[in-house]
C-alpha cells in the first residue's frame, strides 16, 4: 500500500517517515470550564483529512498509528493511580469499529480499556454544529462504571468541549474519578 501522506510505498497506512516528521506530535493541554484537563497532540487543521478516515475501514488503522505515535509516549510519562482505567467516548460500533475504541486499545499497557461502559443515548452527529445545538443535543450519556476508580477519557477531537463534560459530570455524579481526557485533536485553533 502507499503512505496516505507521502504516497511512499509502506507497509502501514502511514509510513514511518511520515509518523516522525509530519505526524510529531505536539502536545497542548486545555483546562475546560469544569475544570477537566484535555491534552491534545495535533492542531485539528493538520490532521483533518485522517481523522475524516473514522468512517472508512482504513481508518482504523490509522487511528491506531496516531495514538501509537503520540497518546502512548505522552502516558508514558505518568505515575497512574494502581488500576487506573481509559474509557472510550461512545465506542458505539458504527462503520464497522469504534474509533474512540480504537485509540483506547493501543493504550491498553497503560490504561486498561474499559469499553462499552460510556455509551451515549442520543446519536445526534455534532459534526460541523454550534455549541448551541450542541448544548441544546446533549449525549444523555450512561455509565456502567464501577465506583471509586479512576479514568481518562478517550476521544478523537474535542471541539467545544461539551461532550467531555458531559461525560466527566455523569460518571464523577457515578463516582468515578475523571483524571483527565486525551484526544488526538483539537479544533479550538489558537
Amino acid at each position: 500500500m502507499r503512505c496516505h501522506l507521502c504516497l511512499q510505498w509502506s507497509w502501514q497506512p502511514l509510513c514511518k517517515t511520515c509518523l516522525s516528521t509530519l505526524l510529531e506530535p505536539t502536545p497542548a493541554k486545555r483546562i475546560l470550564e469544569s475544570g477537566l484537563k484535555v491534552y491534545s497532540f495535533y492542531q485539528y487543521s493538520e490532521i483533518a483529512n485522517l481523522l475524516h478516515t473514522k468512517h472508512t475501514y482504513i481508518g482504523a488503522k490509522i487511528f491506531a498509528q496516531l495514538a501509537k505515535n503520540s497518546m502512548l509516549p505522552f502516558l508514558q510519562q505518568f505515575d497512574f493511580p494502581k488500576g487506573a482505567y481509559g474509557i472510550p467516548i461512545d465506542d458505539h460500533v458504527r462503520h464497522g469499529y469504534a474509533h474512540s475504541a480504537v485509540l483506547a486499545k493501543e493504550l491498553k499497557s497503560i490504561l486498561k480499556p474499559l469499553y462499552g461502559s460510556l455509551r451515549a443515548q442520543n446519536h445526534e452527529t455534532y459534526s460541523g454544529q454550534k455549541l448551541a445545538f450542541r448544548l441544546s443535543h446533549k449525549r444523555d450519556f450512561i455509565s456502567t462504571c464501577n465506583e471509586g476508580i479512576s479514568v481518562v477519557l478517550i476521544d478523537d477531537i474535542v471541539t467545544t468541549g461539551t461532550t467531555l463534560q458531559e461525560a466527566q459530570k455523569v460518571l464523577e455524579k457515578n463516582g468515578v474519578k475523571v483524571l483527565f481526557a486525551l484526544v488526538l485533536a483539537d479544533a479550538k485553533e489558537n
